[in-house]
C-alpha cells in the first residue's frame, strides 16, 4: 500500500513525547463521565502498566493525546469546515446543486467528528516493553482516550450512506464499498483507508487496479474528492479531511 504522510501544522514541530520530564494524563473512559489521573508518568511504560488503564481499553485503538496539540487540531477541523463551506457557497452560486449537496453532506461528516491532538505512539504494554526505543518520555498535560473493541468500521466521504457498517472477517474493502454509492465527484481509483492506530495508506479500488486489502475492525475508509472535482486552490482538501478523522478521538 502507499503510505501517505500526513502533517498537522503546529504539532509536529512543536510537540514531542521525547523528553524528559513529569507528566499529567487524563484518561477518559467510553459512557463516563468520571475520569481517573496518572501522576508523575515518566515514559509510556509507567503509563500503560498503570491500574488506570491495565486491561481497561483495546490497545489498538486506544488515543493519547497532547494538550498543545488539541488546540492544533481544533484549529484545522475549522479550517477545513471553513473551505468546505466556502466551496459548497460557490457551487450554488453558480447552479451546481448536486455537487453543492455533496460538499455539504460531507461537511456534515467532518463538523460530526470529534477531534483531540493525537500523538501516534503505539500504546500496547507489550510493544513498548519489548522495543525500548518506543517507550518514549512523557512531559506535560495529555489525555489518553481508552474503548471498548469495537465491531464495525466507519465508511466516510463522497459516498452514500456514510456511516458505521458491521465489520467481519474476511471482507476486503471493495466489499464494504458496494453497498455505498460513490456519490458525485468522488474518486474513482483509489481511496484512504485509517487503520485504528491511525496509520493512513490508499487502497486501489476501481476494476482495472483493486487489491483484497481487510481493514482492520474500527477502520475509517473515506473515498475523498476526485482531483478534477476539487477547486484549484483546494488540491489539499483530501489530505486535511484524512488528517482530521485521523485525529478524532474513539467512540
Amino acid at each position: 500500500m502507499k503510505k501517505i504522510t500526513l502533517l498537522l501544522a503546529g504539532i509536529s514541530a512543536c510537540v514531542s513525547l521525547n523528553v524528559s520530564a513529569e507528566s499529567q494524563v487524563t484518561v477518559y473512559s467510553p459512557g463516563q463521565t468520571q475520569t481517573a489521573i496518572v501522576s508523575h508518568a515518566q515514559n509510556l511504560a509507567q503509563l500503560v502498566s498503570s491500574p488506570a488503564l491495565r486491561d481497561k481499553t483495546w490497545w489498538p485503538g486506544t488515543v493519547i493525546a497532547e494538550k498543545l496539540a488539541t488546540a492544533a487540531a481544533i484549529q484545522q477541523q475549522q479550517q477545513v469546515l471553513a473551505r468546505l463551506k466556502a466551496w459548497s457557497n460557490q457551487l450554488h452560486a453558480d447552479g451546481d446543486s448536486e455537487q453543492a449537496a455533496v460538499v455539504d453532506n460531507v461537511w456534515q461528516q467532518v463538523s460530526a467528528v470529534k477531534v483531540t491532538g493525537r500523538q501516534l505512539a503505539n500504546l500496547d504494554p507489550d510493544w513498548v516493553r519489548m522495543r525500548p526505543a518506543q517507550n518514549r518520555r512523557l512531559e506535560g498535560d495529555y489525555s489518553v482516550y481508552t474503548l471498548l473493541k469495537p465491531t464495525s468500521i466507519t465508511l466516510a466521504g463522497v459516498l452514500a450512506n456514510s456511516g458505521k457498517t458491521p465489520w467481519a472477517p474476511g471482507r476486503s474493502v471493495v466489499d464494504y464499498l458496494q453497498d455505498h454509492e460513490r456519490l458525485s465527484g468522488g474518486e474513482r481509483n483509489f481511496v484512504v483507508l485509517i487503520a485504528p492506530n491511525g496509520e493512513v495508506s490508499e487502497v486501489p479500488v476501481a476494476y482495472w487496479n483493486r487489491r483484497h486489502v481487510e481493514p482492520e475492525v474500527g477502520s475509517i475508509v473515506y473515498r475523498g474528492f476526485s482531483s478534477w472535482t476539487l477547486p484549484g486552490d483546494d488540491e489539499d482538501l483530501n489530505q486535511q479531511i484524512v488528517s482530521v478523522l485521523t485525529h478524532r478521538i474513539p467512540d
